[in-house]
């Protein structure tokens, strides 16, 4: 666990020597990207089990980072990549350094029906007809690693990348009908028939595919997958902000990345590397 070691080491240094919590103290505000709902879920019942108050507004991690550029209240920002807590630390809004606190993997969720495979990935995405979709690079940092994959194909087989690209594109702006309730918005592209491919991060496949049968997830290649990586950015001085961020950092918040689909930081993985 050698990203944010030291960071992680200072933080647990300052809840440690922070004042008791207040009776009555205000909620803990977390701005979180959607992707992290699950684990920010399971942290406020964490949190609430020891009298900490959380509330929690989920979207896009660089439309989270734009708000809190601009004056809106947070104390915690879990964010799905590291470079958008980073910029908030750039520009002096942190109390602390940025920590990693879990990795993802990107997956591509497609039809059964469609014989998409490891091997065939690359073909596939081209064939004719087939309907790639991804999340909008630069609002939301899982559609900068779905074009991450997509400039990693172009660079091994020119052309491709940028033709999938184009397919993406066309899909970016993409809704659909109103969701059945409690649908996710990928869910209802799917229902619709509106998309055939959805590349996004492992964690978020597996629900879809519970959702609509007939999907089924394919890991990106290791050669292709950008590896995403978590960051936490601490905006508040706080103890129960603090308790908080050390309570996601802990052997108990760890566990809370894993049940939730994402890896511990302290989990092997050879594949991926610091930034």
């Amino acid at each position: 666990m050698r990203i944010g070691l030291r960071a992680s080491s200072i933080l647990i240094a300052v809840a440690s020597a922070a004042t008791p919590l207040l009776a009555h103290a205000d909620p803990v505000v977390i701005l979180a990207a959607g992707s992290l709902r699950g684990v920010v879920s399971d942290l406020a019942a964490a949190g609430n089990a020891v009298g900490i108050e959380v509330r929690s507004v989920f979207g896009g991690s660089g439309l989270l980072r734009g708000r809190i550029e601009k004056g809106e209240k947070a104390d915690l920002f879990l964010s799905a990549d590291l470079g958008h807590p980073r910029k908030l630390q750039a520009s002096g809004r942190t109390v602390l350094p940025v920590v990693l606190f879990a990795r993802n993997r990107m997956c591509v969720v497609a039809r059964r029906a469609g014989g998409v495979t490891e091997k065939n990935l690359v073909d596939r995405l081209l064939a004719d007809g087939v309907r790639v979709k991804t999340s909008t690079p630069i609002a939301d940092p899982s559609g900068d690693y779905a074009w991450t994959i997509l400039d990693r194909i172009e660079a091994a087989r020119p052309g491709a990348g940028a033709k999938l690209k184009e397919k993406a594109q066309a899909n970016m702006t993409l809704t659909a009908p109103a969701a059945a309730p409690g649908q996710s918005a990928a869910a209802a592209l799917f229902a619709a028939n509106l998309i055939d491919v959805w590349i996004t991060y492992c964690s978020a496949s597996a629900g879809v595919e519970k959702e609509i049968p007939g999907l089924a997830s394919i890991e990106v290649p290791p050669a292709l997958d950008p590896h995403p990586m978590n960051g936490l950015a601490v905006l508040s001085d706080r103890p129960e902000v603090l308790r908080l961020a050390v309570l996601l950092l802990s052997e108990e918040g760890q566990a809370i990345v894993g049940r939730n689909g994402l890896v511990p930081v302290g989990a092997t993985d050879p594949l991926s590397s610091p930034p």
